[in-house]
């Protein structure tokens, strides 16, 4: 993964490294195109003063030669001119002294003539090869002290004109310095560039997936192509999008659940209180007019009195298990023994409504974590949904405690009419019953399968239907079994 801080420093070697490179090839591709052909010989060598040493002996060579064979031939100027052209050096030429006087010079020297100074006849110098003077741009060295045929003295130097080689100096230092600018310009402009382009790209992202969000489209997707830490960030947006559309999504259902709720809540409060009213208006109107009318109209009004009371208390506490703000007492205890109680205690009401309660369980003890007077409630609102949708006068109810690896799982299973496929998806849900008419003899809040479902999700179980019309229906849910560092 090439991170932003490996890109940067990449980047930044990258920016040394190449102008240098670029720099140099620049300084060659100059040095072969811009320098005058006369110059080459000279500029492409790391030191010109070498070669033109070197260009010393050879026009020593032809020097000496002239000297031993005829050195008269040194006062002729055309001669001197041939010499030269053998010597093959531009910009230079052959200074020739008599005695004391300079008889021949380049003709770049003809108006400094007078100014030239050389040394004397046979004298010694450590370096020979030496240049004597490089005063308004001269060098000349000595190639040869000899006598002429009249005994008198001559002396021949090699004079070069650096002006030229200065001048082609500067041009190319100029141009060099104009190449190099533009390169380290052009160079960084473009690593710039590549570095300024992939940081924006991934803002750029960010910044339209942001607006988005800000507009309300939550389903914007930003593709992630990048590996570095803007991958990661965008992946944290990501993951941030995601939890934001769904906690939108849940909070617009809870205010369509809420919605829901107080469309219910004032059905079924509506419903025990214009009954409430219509009786207390008949006692009122004097409709309860014996003793026994009297009886039935004030039972009638405590019953629907009592079921507008069990109502409140469920919306009260289905509102404190939906905000996660009931307090639950967890606490390890044995399952089994804890059903069985119950069932115990239950029998003998529930043999007057003609019903039979069943128990199977696991002859140990199964220790579980649970809140026990939650789980009665759970327990009790089962069982009492078996009686009050059973369909039919004989009800059977069988409870089974099936011991799991982690868990324990607890079955209600009765003989009632069943419920439909369909509506075993929403029967969870609160305020829906299965039957839509909601007749008197089923009156109830429609909360009880919702707490319940609320109570075991608390205790980190599960709970779920399953059922067959006229098969009966059977009730899941699971319990946490108390690992053994739980027991006490």
């Amino acid at each position: 993964m090439m991170t932003i801080k490996k890109r940067l420093s990449l980047s930044y070697a990258a920016m040394l490294m190449i102008p240098i490179l670029l720099i140099l090839l620049a300084g060659i591709l100059v040095s072969e195109v811009f320098v005058s052909e006369e110059q080459n010989e000279l500029i492409k060598h790391r030191n010109p003063i070498i070669e033109l040493l070197n260009m010393n002996q050879r026009a020593s060579l032809i020097v000496n030669r002239q000297v031993l064979e005829n050195p008269d031939m040194f006062l002729k100027t055309r001669h001197v001119n041939e010499m030269q052209q053998k010597i093959g050096i531009k910009n230079a030429g052959l200074i020739v002294r008599k005695d004391d006087v300079i008889i021949q010079v380049p003709e770049f020297l003809e108006s400094t003539k007078e100014q030239i100074e050389l040394m004397s006849f046979n004298s010694m110098e450590i370096d020979e090869n030496k240049p004597l003077n490089t005063k308004k741009g001269v060098a000349y060295t000595r190639l040869q002290d000899f006598y002429f045929s009249d005994q008198s003295e001559g002396s021949v130097y090699l004079a070069f004109d650096t002006v030229p080689l200065k001048n082609e100096f500067g041009k190319l230092k100029s141009i060099f310095i104009l190449f190099s600018i533009l390169i380290m310009l052009i160079a960084n402009g473009i690593l710039t560039m590549l570095v300024y382009r992939s940081i924006m790209k991934p803002l750029g992202e960010l910044k339209q997936a942001s607006k988005a969000i800000k507009d309300g489209n939550y389903d914007y997707h930003i593709r992630n192509i990048f590996k570095d830490e803007f991958g990661e960030v965008i992946s944290s947006f990501e993951e941030m999008r995601a939890q934001l559309k769904k906690s939108l999504q849940v909070q617009h259902q809870y205010e369509e659940n809420r919605k829901i709720l107080l469309t219910h809540i004032s059905h079924d409060l509506k419903t025990p209180i214009t009954s409430i009213k219509g009786y207390i208006e008949g006692i009122k109107d004097g409709v309860a007019d014996t003793p026994d009318k009297m009886k039935k109209y004030i039972d009638t009004v405590y019953s629907k009195t009592k079921d507008m009371n069990e109502l409140i208390d469920d919306l009260f506490l289905f509102s404190k298990l939906d905000l996660q703000k009931y307090g639950f007492d967890f606490r390890d205890f044995d399952i089994v023994y804890y059903i069985e109680d119950m069932v115990e205690e239950l029998q003998f009401d529930l043999e007057k409504k003609d019903v039979v309660l069943a128990l199977e369980h696991p002859k140990k003890e199964i220790r579980v974590i649970g809140d026990g007077n939650n789980l009665r409630r759970v327990i009790m609102n089962i069982i009492d949904n078996s009686i009050k949708y059973a369909g039919h006068d004989q009800v059977q109810i069988s409870i089974l405690i099936k011991e799991m690896v982690d868990q324990v799982l607890i079955e209600f299973r009765d003989n009632g009419k069943g419920i439909s496929k369909e509506a075993q998806a929403s029967v969870f849900n609160e305020f829906y019953r299965a039957d839509p008419a909601r007749n008197m003899n089923t009156y109830g809040s429609g909360l009880g399968l919702a707490i319940i479902k609320k109570i075991i999700e608390e205790h980190g179980g599960e709970v779920w239907i399953e059922s067959e019309i006229n098969q009966g229906t059977s009730i899941f849910f699971t319990l946490r079994k108390a690992a053994k560092e739980e027991v006490k």
